[in-house]
């Protein structure tokens, strides 16, 4: 059998004649031939140097190694590993695993922690309609009667005399019911497809609704299919109870509105509805010692003002106030229907192209029975 170095040696002396035959050689088929064969020959003794006749596996290797094991089992440090012949064949064509490389996304294979749900934008909590008293209707139109003249006051008499007579003139008045809706159109298939956007959009619709409801029972100015809200309906706030000489604040502006309502004989206020940053630049007023003039801010108390509820919402302009009664006997809202949501085919061609629309919808009137009751001004008034 032949040795290893007799098989150099064969090759060396093979690889030379092919060469030697190459020089001598003159078709160029035979040239073409031989450059094949000494290629041949080149590639085996390469291969033969750089193979390991006999060692532990590259992979043994790492299995040994201690740095390699205690930097598997730490997580940190350095491993020095020692590699010789094939060891480096198998570092040949090597791509470095990556997150890119692997995928991150819809047809990678690393896996996303989705939370479920869909994250709704910013919000307002609606506080108006829970300041008033509601009742439900079955009719279109609510009207109610009100005491046009009133009667004049009664006044002694003396015995066996004729008792003086009195008077009073009634009108009536309505209010029509106003239906407050909007709609958003979607196909079949990703209502099916997107579960989360079904619930979203069930939610949602109905805010919307609500907020605008919101908007309109304080300002809707009755025209066209506005509701007649309270802010239109009020009584301007008299800027003469102003002092010009004492000066005066926002909480005076306040406090003379509550005592307008009151001289009127009026129902007694229950709210105060003002916008946040009038409501928080009254609470953090402080005196001349630097004690907030409306309380601890640490302690959790109600918002409120001369005994009346504050309640700071966005949906009444800066600067703006109105100060008013929760009773039904000063205002009432009366609702024809309740929120519904629909979903339908039935609009255009939305059946052949599997779309459908959701609606949301709600029917309601405002019915201000004592607008007396309600004062709103803005907090740059001044003396007249």
């Amino acid at each position: 059998m032949p040795t290893p170095n007799s098989l150099d040696l064969e090759l060396k002396n093979a690889l030379a004649t092919l060469k030697e035959g190459i020089a001598n050689a003159a078709p160029k088929s035979q040239l073409e031939e031989l450059q094949k064969q000494v290629d041949f020959l080149d590639i085996k003794l390469a291969e033969k140097h750089s193979a390991d006749i006999s060692g532990p596996s590259f992979s043994e290797k790492l299995k040994e190694n201690e740095d390699v094991a205690r930097l598997l089992r730490d997580r940190k440090g350095v491993a020095r590993i020692n590699l010789s012949g094939k060891d480096f064949a198998d570092f040949e064509r090597k791509t470095t695993i990556t997150s890119a490389a692997v995928g991150q996304a819809v047809s990678g294979v690393l896996q996303i922690d989705r939370i479920p749900g869909i994250t709704q934008e910013a919000r307002q909590v609606l506080k108006v309609r829970d300041l008033l008293s509601a009742a439900p209707t079955s009719m279109q139109v609510v009207d109610f009667v009100k005491v046009n003249t009133p009667m004049n006051i009664a006044s002694p008499v003396v015995e066996a005399s004729t008792k003086p007579e009195n008077a009073v003139t009634f009108t009536s008045v309505s209010e029509k019911v106003r239906t407050i809706a909007t709609w958003i159109p979607a196909t079949k298939q990703i209502l099916d497809d997107f579960v989360e956007l079904n619930s979203f959009i069930g939610s949602t619709l109905p805010y919307y609704v609500n907020l605008e409801e919101e908007l309109q029972l304080l300002s809707g100015d009755n025209t066209g299919e506005n509701l007649h809200g309270l802010i239109t309906q009020a009584s301007s706030f008299n800027t003469g109870l102003l002092s010009p000489t004492k000066g005066w604040n926002k909480i005076d502006i306040v406090g003379r509105a509550i005592q307008q309502i009151t001289a009127s004989k009026e129902l007694d206020p229950t709210f105060i509805i003002l916008h946040p940053n009038d409501w928080f630049e009254m609470r953090l007023t402080k005196d001349s010692f630097g004690r907030y003039i409306l309380g601890d801010p640490q302690t959790n108390a109600r918002p409120s003002l001369f005994g009346l509820d504050v309640v700071y919402t966005t949906s009444i302009t800066n600067g703006t106030f109105l100060v008013g009664s929760g009773s039904p006997i000063a205002s009432q809202i009366r609702d024809r229907m309740e929120m519904q949501v629909e979903i339908s085919t039935e609009h255009q061609d939305y059946f052949v192209k599997n779309l459908v629309a959701v609606r949301a919808e709600k029917r309601l009137v405002l019915v201000v029975k004592r607008p007396a009751s309600y004062v709103t001004g803005t907090f740059s008034s001044s003396p007249a």
